[in-house]
């Protein structure tokens, strides 16, 4: 299980943010409650970056916005509310350039659409479909930075879990099978392991950015690898290939391995590269 480190201020002034700094990635997060939004302060938050807005009636909606300068955009959200909002986050790099329009955008439509995602979250006017024309190395960027976001809305008590948890399926079963070896009279296990995308990524096999088309029952998709192994697909990121084929396929289950092909429509499944994995680590047995 990996973790995000984090260094939190506390202010004695009880009007005043709580400042969450993302060291992994220099972002820097305000929490604060909407009848204190004037306390932050004009020369650090009229930046560019993305905020979410948040309810505290029961209703679990938000409101999930990009702004140039983010402490005018908040002010206008309280004079003249789409959300009856009672606190709120906002986002930005804590560097010397910042954000740019470009990147405020993509970041937007993928909060937008993780949160979309959960069944117990509703998102209110939130842009879903993200700004694409960025260079593919700075998306795999930027998709890095989204997991520290979403880590952040936990610390504001937002429930993000997955109300269906992304198990294992029977293609996905860790397994163990005994194949012949190069040296006489002796064979050797297979890795006892379930192989993921992440494995695959980590080896070289694999490389984030890399694309992967689905096409099947008359649905088609494509998804992109990040750079811890997982799959984006209409905004939302999966750890398992079958899990991102089900979502596609409108509930359906398919073996992920084998639906979803690397690099175009017509190329090796991904399975492919998990048997050369799972080869690798044979020939590593054997040593």
């Amino acid at each position: 299980m990996s973790t995000t480190p984090v260094n939190v201020q506390i202010p004695s002034d009880t009007e005043a943010p709580i400042i969450a700094d993302f060291v992994e990635h220099a972002l820097r997060v305000a929490y604060f409650d909407r009848q204190h939004w004037a306390s932050l302060p004009i020369s650090d938050w009229d930046a560019p970056g993305v905020y979410v807005l948040m309810t505290s009636d029961g209703s679990n909606r938000v409101y999930v916005g990009q702004a140039r300068k983010l402490r005018g955009r908040l002010q206008q959200h309280n004079n003249k509310e789409k959300l009856p909002w009672r606190r709120a986050l906002a986002v930005k790099r804590d560097t010397t350039a910042g954000f740019n329009t470009a990147e405020i955008g993509y970041l937007e439509g993928r909060i937008a659409a993780e949160l979309n995602a959960l069944h117990q979250i509703t998102v209110v006017e939130g842009q879903t479909s993200g700004d694409e024309t960025l260079p593919k190395h700075m998306m795999i960027s930027l998709d890095a930075f989204v997991k520290s976001i979403l880590g952040a809305l936990r610390l504001a008590g937002l429930d993000i879990s997955r109300s269906n948890p992304q198990t294992l399926t029977e293609d996905e079963q860790p397994s163990t099978a005994l194949v012949p070896s190069n040296k006489p009279n002796k064979t050797v296990n297979k890795p006892n392991k379930t192989v993921t995308v992440a494995d695959l990524v980590s080896s070289g096999l694999l490389q984030a950015g890399h694309a992967l088309y689905l096409s099947q029952a008359g649905r088609e998709a494509e998804g992109s690898v990040t750079a811890d192994g997982e799959i984006i697909v209409r905004g939302v990121s999966y750890k398992s290939p079958s899990a991102a084929a089900k979502i596609v396929l409108d509930g359906q289950a398919s073996n992920g391995w084998m639906t979803w092909k690397v690099g175009s429509p017509s190329g090796s499944p991904l399975d492919t590269l998990r048997q050369q994995w799972l080869a690798q680590q044979t020939a590593e047995a054997e040593k």
